[in-house]
C-alpha cells in the first residue's frame, strides 16, 4: 500500500486523482461536524464569520469544488451518463442515512427516552414516514414521532440534508445548460448565467412577490452562484491556471466584496472562493488514500444523528472536546462503511463494474482525465458530492 503523500506546494491537474480535493471536501465536512456540534449541544451559536457559520461557508467551498467538477463531468459526459452518475453518487447514501436514522438510531432515542418502544411505529411523523416524505431530496420532515424532545436542539434529525436538494438542482441546472456544444466549449455563456444567478439573488426582494415568496426557490438562488462560481473556472481553466500570486488576488477580491457589499458580496466572489479552494487542491499535499477514497459525503450525511443521539445519551456533559472527538470517531466509522459499501459500490455498479471488487487502499494517482468520481472518461471509484 502507498500511504505517501506528495511533495508539497506542486501544481497538480484537477481533472485527475492526484490532487487535495478530497481531503479539501473532508476537511470541510470536519468544519461543518465542529460547527454543528457547538449549536446542537448548547454551548453557543457557533463561529460566524461575515455572517455566516462556519459550517456554511465550508457548505460555500463545497459548491464551488463541485461546481468545478460536475462541470468537467457535464462537458465529458452525454445527458444520460451525466444523470446517472450523479444519482449513483448522491443517492444511495443519503437513502441509508435515512433508514439509518429511522430504523436504528431512532427507536434506540425512543427508548432512552420513554423507556419503550411502544408507540414509536406509529407516532406522527412515522418513521416510515420520514423515510418516504424525504426519499427525493427535498427534506418534508427533519423529526420523527416525539423522539428528540430532551436535547439542546429538539426534534431536528439530521438538518445536514437541506443543501443535498440545492446541489441537485445546480446539477440539473448544469446538466441542461451545458447540453449544446458551444456552451461547452466557451466560457461566456457560463459567465453569464452566473452574472443571471447573481442578478436573481441580489434582486430576491423583487422577485419573490411574483413566486408567491417562495422560500425555497430563494434559498436556491442564494446558492446557485457558489456553484456557477466553481463551473466558470472550470470553463476558463485554461486561461486561468493555478497560480499562488492569482491566489493571493481572488483573497483580496473575496474579501473586499463580502466585507464591503453585505447583500449580494458572498455571492459575487463566488468565483474568487472557487479559484481558492481549488488552488488549494492543486497545490497542497494529499495522503495517497484520500485521494482514492472520498468518506467526507458520509461525514456530512452522518454526523448530525450522531452528535443528537449522543447528546440524548449525555455524551455532553463530559465537555464539548469528548462530545466532537467521540463524535467524529463514530461519524468516520460510519462514513467509511458508506463509502467503501453503499456509495463506491453503487457508482461502479452503474459503471457495469463488480460493486465491492478492486478495493485499492493508497493506489497511485491515475492519468489526466482518468478522474471517475465525477462521471469522467474512466469507470468510478472515487466520490464528489458534498457533498
Amino acid at each position: 500500500m502507498d500511504f505517501g503523500v506528495r511533495s508539497p506546494f506542486n501544481t497538480r491537474d484537477l481533472d485527475s486523482r492526484d490532487n487535495a480535493l478530497n481531503m479539501l471536501r473532508l476537511v470541510l465536512a470536519l468544519l461543518v461536524v465542529f460547527s454543528h456540534a457547538q449549536i446542537l449541544a448548547g454551548v453557543g451559536d457557533g463561529v460566524v464569520v461575515y455572517g455566516q457559520h462556519l459550517g456554511s461557508w465550508a457548505v460555500v467551498g463545497f459548491f464551488g469544488i463541485s461546481g468545478y467538477l460536475i462541470t468537467g463531468s457535464r462537458t465529458r459526459s452525454n445527458a444520460g451518463t451525466y444523470l446517472i452518475n450523479r444519482v449513483a453518487r448522491i443517492f444511495p447514501g443519503f437513502l441509508v442515512s435515512l433508514v439509518f436514522v429511522a430504523l436504528v438510531l431512532g427507536p434506540m432515542a425512543h427508548v432512552i427516552e420513554k423507556g419503550t418502544l411502544d408507540g414509536y411505529f406509529s407516532t406522527p411523523p412515522t418513521p416510515l414516514d420520514f423515510i418516504y416524505s424525504n426519499i427525493f431530496l427535498r427534506v418534508g420532515y427533519y423529526n420523527i414521532g416525539t423522539t428528540l424532545s430532551q436535547v439542546p436542539y429538539p426534534s431536528a434529525w439530521n438538518g445536514s440534508l437541506w443543501s443535498l436538494y440545492y446541489e441537485f438542482w445546480c446539477y440539473i441546472i448544469i446538466g441542461v445548460f451545458m447540453s449544446w456544444a458551444f456552451i461547452r466549449k466557451r466560457a461566456w455563456p457560463t459567465a453569464l448565467l452566473f452574472a443571471v444567478s447573481l442578478l436573481a439573488h441580489a434582486g430576491i426582494g423583487r422577485l419573490n412577490p411574483y413566486f408567491g415568496n417562495n422560500a425555497e426557490l430563494a434559498l436556491l438562488i442564494f446558492m446557485l452562484p457558489y456553484f456557477l462560481g466553481g463551473a466558470l473556472i472550470h470553463q476558463v481553466r485554461d486561461r486561468l491556471p493555478m497560480r499562488g500570486w492569482i491566489a493571493a488576488i481572488a483573497l483580496v477580491v473575496a474579501w473586499g466584496l463580502i466585507a464591503f457589499i453585505p447583500s449580494f458580496g458572498k455571492q459575487a466572489a463566488a468565483p474568487a472562493l472557487a479559484y481558492l479552494v481549488l488552488y488549494l487542491g492543486a497545490v497542497l499535499p494529499s495522503p495517497r488514500i484520500v485521494q482514492v477514497h472520498d468518506v467526507s459525503y458520509g461525514v456530512y450525511i452522518f454526523h448530525f444523528p450522531v452528535i443528537q443521539l449522543l447528546i440524548l445519551l449525555g455524551v455532553n456533559r463530559l465537555g464539548f472536546v469528548p462530545l466532537l472527538l467521540i463524535a467524529l470517531a463514530l461519524t468516520l466509522v460510519l462514513a467509511t462503511a458508506s463509502w467503501f459499501g453503499i456509495e463506491r459500490a453503487a457508482m461502479r455498479w452503474t459503471r457495469g463494474k463488480a460493486p465491492w471488487a478492486d478495493i485499492r487502499l493508497g493506489s497511485a494517482p491515475r492519468p489526466p482525465h482518468a478522474r471517475d468520481d465525477e462521471g469522467a472518461k474512466a469507470p468510478a471509484t472515487a466520490g464528489g458530492a458534498l457533498g
